[in-house]
Parts: C-alpha cells; sequence; structure tokens
C-alpha cells in the first residue's frame, strides 16, 4: 500500500513524497507554463508559488534536520 506525504499544497501546486515512488519527491503544478523535450522537462514555478513551497518544506523538515546549513530561498 503506497501512501502521500503531503510538502506543501496551494490553490495551483502539490509537492509530496509518494511511498511508492522511493524517495523521490513530486510535483504537481496547475495552470503554469511548461517545456518538454526528449530527457528534459522545464516547468515555470512563480516566485511566490516556489517561496510557499520553501516555507512548508522547512517547517515540516527542519525539525529534524536542524543542524544542517542550507539556503533554499531565491533572493530578488
Amino acid at each position: 500500500m503506497s501512501y502521500i506525504d503531503t510538502i506543501s499544497f496551494g490553490q495551483q501546486h502539490h509537492l509530496f513524497k509518494n511511498s511508492s515512488k522511493g524517495e523521490n519527491i513530486i510535483l504537481e503544478v496547475e495552470k503554469t507554463d511548461f517545456e518538454v523535450d526528449p530527457g528534459r522537462v522545464a516547468v515555470v514555478i512563480p516566485v511566490d508559488m516556489w517561496n510557499q513551497m520553501v516555507e512548508d518544506y522547512q517547517e515540516k523538515y527542519d525539525q529534524a534536520h536542524s543542524n544542517k546549513n542550507k539556503q533554499l530561498e531565491l533572493d530578488f
């Protein structure tokens, strides 16, 4: 049996882990631009959506990984 562990969810996105996909993180994005070529996918992620995903990830996982030195936010 597989389960979905939501990391971040918004009106246009869902970032999650699916136990049947191993240690991978899956991003579903609605109503955005993307490019698909053989062997490559590029997805346009609005900055506000990215910031929400980063904040949600940090809130969920920083408790367990508080000793790691990392910077995930984009500075514009």
